[in-house]
């Protein structure tokens, strides 16, 4: 494509040191897209200081630039990091109308050219977001063809959003409304879903038919560490 634009990566942890820098990792090593045309956007909820240590020294070890820091525990014992969330995609969004999203438990195993769902954001404005998620069984989907393309389009069901790796464009947030800042990680999904559902049609949301059944990126953590 041309000038490639921007590149915003949102990336969300809590205590997970071992599985971030796994995340970490396996973004610097794989992503395929311009250094100079990506940057992070961290949203720590209140994480130990040797966490945060951690995870700018692989970044650094990478070269990767780092523009946004929230380390606040909104909320204070509680597990509302919704208002972290929101700051941190807000910042990106500034920065980009692009937001790769991933929160640190997901690992890119393989080599992973993100340019072609860059393009698609950027010269389809009727596409909003794209699932880098495994297939589901429940959702109600449509197989399209955008530019020679094969898609699943979510058209129904549960989850037609999740939290899951995805790249974002701008225009699903402004349609689509920000994460609730009331309730944990697990129900703030449920709810953005519930958005997508109430608010719908809007800007589309899209699967790539050629990656992997079980998505582009692995799924490394365990536990829930809001629990």
């Amino acid at each position: 494509m041309s000038e490639p634009p921007n590149l915003a990566i949102c990336f969300l942890t809590y205590k997970r040191t071992f599985e971030a820098i796994r995340t970490i990792y396996g973004v610097g090593k794989w992503l395929e897209y311009p250094k100079d045309k990506r940057a992070w956007f961290i949203n720590d909820d209140g994480s130990p200081p040797e966490h945060l240590l951690a995870i700018k020294t692989m970044l650094e070890g990478f070269g990767e630039t780092v523009r946004f820091i929230n380390t606040e525990r909104f909320g204070g014992d509680t597990y509302h990091c919704g208002q972290g969330w929101n700051l941190t995609l807000g910042q990106a969004h500034q920065w980009s109308d692009y937001v790769l999203w991933l929160e640190d438990d997901w690992e890119l195993e393989s080599r992973w050219y993100i340019e072609p769902y860059v393009v698609l954001l950027r010269e389809h404005e009727d596409v909003g977001l794209v699932h880098f998620r495994a297939s589901g069984i429940d959702n109600g989907m449509k197989n399209i063809k955008i530019d020679g393309v094969h898609y699943h389009e979510y058209v129904s069901g549960p989850y037609m959003y999740s939290g899951n790796p995805s790249l974002r464009h701008a225009r699903f947030t402004k349609h689509y409304g920000w994460f609730s800042e009331v309730l944990n990680p697990d129900y703030m999904e449920w709810d953005m879903d519930g958005n997508v559902h109430k608010n719908w049609p809007g800007p589309r949301i899209v699967r790539p038919a050629g990656i992997p059944e079980w998505g582009v990126f692995g799924h490394i953590g365990k536990e829930n560490t809001f629990r």
